[in-house]
């Protein structure tokens, strides 16, 4: 169920101490209070039990932007990815929290020109890309690439001592889904009632952007009472590990995402004057420089690679994929520089 490797994976910011951690992603279908991700939680897969061990994964200046990759989808023109991204990024700026808002705001900016999951010393972007093939374009050739049975990663680069987030990056599959992997393409905005039922039917953007939004922002799968109980709190809710391919449902935040939302970023004083430039300052273009060379993957603006280990969790065989939301896909960089480490999630 698991697949270990010590192949040097991706780059990786050269401070001790930076964690990298990979969760959410939208699997096909199959957790009540909701879960914290945290600098020792390890792996969380479908209905396993929230660990939070260590400290736990949070903005502290939860002032934030983000930059959808031009590139876009092949599946949907351009305004319309960027209209469904803007909502889900809404969905949670705005929850209900007793006549307030979270103090949590995000801010779109013009497109990058970004599909790696990076965190740099040269600049940065919280980046939202679509990959097609699905794998870390600066991976090695062998690598076998992102978890083929998830819709999406969110990669969370975090302070491995005091859960500190740096930088988030949102990875979609943008293949074509295929009859015994439901994962990726096409995508929609999606009617009100769903999306219609299709081999494969299209998979609703707004719902699996909504939940990888939550692992963003520090928010793991929650844990059901019982998985069979559509009433259940967890399985009602946003982070909930999975969804049908067709549902809209993950577009709305449930109690428990709010809870969550709003225990987290407790209401403040962030207004939307506040100053959401990257740490390292805003670089929206990681792949070319300003001249239109491209920049290597082991470039002088980038990171050199770290040596580390990479664990996919893989769903169970007999595992229905007529759904939709997150299992967890876990990284995690083992080298350590100094004081600092990277992690997904």
């Amino acid at each position: 169920m698991v697949e270990m490797s010590d192949r040097p994976r991706g780059r990786a910011l050269r401070y001790g101490g930076l964690g990298l951690a990979v969760v959410g992603c939208f699997f096909a279908s199959h957790a009540s209070a909701y879960c914290r991700m945290t600098t020792g939680g390890g792996q969380q897969v479908g209905t396993a039990a929230c660990v939070e061990e260590g400290e736990f994964l949070v903005w502290n200046v939860p002032c934030l932007s983000y930059a959808i990759d031009s590139g876009g989808s092949q599946w949907m023109m351009y305004e319309d990815v960027q209209s469904a991204v803007d909502a889900s990024f809404a969905e949670w700026q705005n929850a209900d929290c007793g006549g307030s808002s979270p103090n949590l705001i995000f801010k779109a900016l013009q497109p990058s020109t970004c599909k790696r999951a990076e965190f740099n010393t040269t600049g940065n972007v919280n980046t939202i890309a679509f990959l097609d093939p699905w794998r870390d374009p600066c991976a090695d050739v062998d690598d076998p690439g992102y978890e083929p049975l998830a819709f999406a990663v969110t990669i969370v680069w975090h302070n491995t001592t005091t859960g500190e987030i740096f930088d988030a990056d949102i990875m979609i599959n943008d293949q074509r889904a295929i009859a015994n992997r439901r994962a990726g393409g096409p995508y929609a905005s999606c009617p009100p009632s769903g999306c219609p039922s299709g081999n494969p039917g299209d998979a609703d953007l707004q719902s699996i952007v909504t939940h990888e939004i939550g692992h963003f922002i520090g928010i793991g799968h929650c844990n059901p009472e019982d998985p069979r109980d559509p009433n259940d709190p967890c399985v009602q809710a946003t982070m909930y590990a999975s969804a049908d391919r067709e549902s809209v449902s993950k577009r709305t935040l449930a109690q428990d995402d709010i809870d969550a939302v709003c225990d987290i970023y407790r209401p403040g004083t962030l207004d939307s004057s506040c100053n959401a430039s990257p740490i390292g300052g805003l670089e929206l273009n990681c792949e070319v420089t300003a001249s239109g060379n491209p920049i290597a993957c082991d470039g002088p603006a980038a990171i050199p690679r770290t040596s580390g280990g990479c664990s996919a969790a893989r769903a169970p065989g007999d595992s229905p994929w007529a759904a939709l939301l997150a299992a967890l896909v876990g990284l995690m960089v083992m080298q350590r520089r100094s004081s600092r480490r990277g992690a997904r999630s």
